[in-house]
């Protein structure tokens, strides 16, 4: 699911700050690589916000309710750190060969916090909540799984029947299991102001044993099925922005951090040169792209679209606009996903070959430094959002195409009316927007020719036919293999073909105590996917 509306705050937010440092980092010091995990030792970081609702159907609405839920809870799947799904509270699955079924078996013994069996029930339970037209505020997910039947067949199996194949499935069931014998009494329109939320119950890594305004006490739980954690009491402290969170961080007050937010530069060094703090950039999956409008006569030739892709240098621009807080965009799926595709062909910056490209096309320079083709000028408008780092790239985007000889202009309209009036109308020439990562790389959505109408979110409005087939088969064909053939072959389409330019990929910035080990981290699409192991992670306490 690639949807523009209904995440418009949530890229505001993101787009204003949701940027972190160049690079992953996978690897834990050489002092303590090699150490034995121990149980003990307390695990305090610190995030920007405050707890609202500790509950994952609403989870999505705050980063620490989000954070929370996943220690707290546990899905029928789990994400690792390249976006693969892999079981969770399920300890496996099949699907069957109409791809219409999947049957999911659950891992034997399974409890909740406090001490009752989790069963299938449970489950259903959920998903049917879930789809219930009375929830209030209702996550998206529950339109992605419309007319999806949930149903039990004994205590450790259940079935997912689907209106039509949809291989991205699994990668949405990590929604947090819901507990029948505490809410089924409780009226879906309830659940949104339920006591619940403040005094959640999972069964997740950690129980919670304290929620305030400030800080969450949680406790390893012992039953855990992944064993129990090593660490055996986490805390999460809360505090108002990241420029609060920085200072605490910088003032010891707590050892690990997460940045939703860019930091400046001196900020920067300052944690790098402590050697009792470890720095990992994660990448968002988000991408900043300028969306070509493909049904005007302009933008039709490729090599056109090539030259473009060619003038800009995108890691000056990161470097220089972003502080170095993003990396370089290749792809319409970003380098932390398993889909991604290392061996597509790249763009590296290139005036001369841009020129060479514009040459060939057709497009020749005047007296004036102007280039034209039969007598129509290489001249359009670059829209971006009232966001002052969304113009500053269009700015130099629009700089590098105006010195290939283009006349390139910069407007900047306020996010509402810039959906609405213009791209719901299909009303722009080429527009600097963005693209939300998701729990599955599928770009359906994004790029096939059936999403270029008002409503679509293919901005480019991009008709390839083998585009549209590669994937029509990759959302509907359950093998993981498959999907990665028809995905490398949709990328290197995407790079011959340059529908968009895509920019950067949006990273976030996680500090945490250097005597932690056992962390692997990668992707944060959200920002509870970095606990996705967490009950490997351990503490130095010798």
């Amino acid at each position: 699911m690639h949807s523009h509306r209904g995440r418009w705050l949530f890229l505001v937010v993101l787009l204003a700050g949701v940027l972190g440092f160049i690079g992953l980092w996978y690897l834990v010091p050489s002092e303590t690589r090699n150490a034995e995990p121990e149980f003990g030792g307390i695990y305090v970081e610190g995030i920007a916000g405050t707890p609202a609702r500790v509950n994952p159907f609403y989870a999505g609405e705050n980063s620490v309710d989000e954070t929370l839920s996943a220690l707290v809870f546990a899905g029928l799947t789990r994400l690792d750190d390249r976006g693969v799904p892999f079981p969770d509270l399920a300890r496996t699955w099949t699907v069957s060969p109409d791809g219409l079924t999947y049957t999911f078996t659950l891992r034997s013994g399974l409890l909740w916090h406090d001490g009752v069996p989790l069963t299938s029930d449970d489950v259903v339970f959920t998903y049917q909540l879930l789809q219930s037209p009375e929830l209030r505020n209702p996550p998206a997910l529950q339109r992605l799984l419309k007319g999806a039947a949930f149903k039990s067949v004994d205590g450790l199996t259940l079935t997912v029947e689907l209106p039509r194949p949809y291989a991205p499935l699994p990668a949405y069931l990590t929604l947090g299991i819901l507990p029948a014998h505490l809410l089924s009494s409780i009226r879906p329109a309830d659940l949104y102001d339920s006591a619940f939320n403040q005094q959640p119950v999972g069964a997740g890594a950690y129980r919670m044993e304290v929620l305030a305004q400030d800080h969450s006490d949680l406790v390893a739980n012992p039953s855990y099925h992944f064993d129990q954690p090593f660490i055996q009491n986490l805390e999460l402290r809360f505090y108002r922005d990241d420029g609060s969170l920085f200072d605490a961080l910088n003032a010891r007050k707590i050892g690990s951090a997460l940045f939703s937010s860019g930091i400046g530069p001196s900020d920067f060094l300052d944690i790098e040169r402590r050697h009792d703090l470890r720095v990992s950039q994660l990448d968002t999956g988000t991408i900043t792209y300028v969306y070509l409008n493909l049904n005007l006569p302009i933008f039709v030739d490729r090599r056109l679209r090539q030259a473009l892709l060619y003038a800009v240098d995108r890691d000056a621009i990161i470097n220089d606009v972003l502080r170095g807080q993003a990396t370089r965009a290749d792809s319409p799926i970003a380098p932390s996903n398993w889909a991604y595709s290392a061996s597509l062909t790249r763009y590296e910056a290139n005036t001369e070959v841009a020129n060479l490209l514009l040459d060939e096309a057709g497009w020749s320079k005047g007296a004036d430094g102007v280039r034209r083709r039969g007598g129509q000028q290489l001249a359009f408008t670059i829209t971006t959002s009232s966001d002052p780092v969304h113009k500053q790239v269009a700015e130099k985007v629009a700089e590098a195409w105006n010195a290939l000889g283009a006349r390139v202009g910069v407007t900047q309209v306020g996010l509402t009316p810039l959906v609405r009036d213009l791209i719901e109308q299909r009303n722009y020439e080429a527009i600097l927007f963005v693209d939300s990562g998701e729990a599955d790389p599928d770009p359906y959505d994004a790029w096939h020719s059936t999403e270029t109408g008002g409503r679509g979110d293919n901005l480019s409005l991009w008709s390839h036919s083998r585009v549209d087939a590669l994937l029509d088969e990759a959302r509907t064909i359950a093998s993981p293999s498959r999907r990665v053939e028809l995905y490398r072959e949709f990328q290197e389409i995407f790079a011959q073909e340059v529908p968009a330019i895509p920019l950067y990929v949006s990273t976030a910035l996680y500090v945490q105590d250097a005597t932690l080990s056992g962390v692997r981290v990668g992707r944060l699409t959200l920002p509870g996917d970095r606990f996705w192991q967490v009950q490997e992670w351990f503490l130095k306490t010798r």
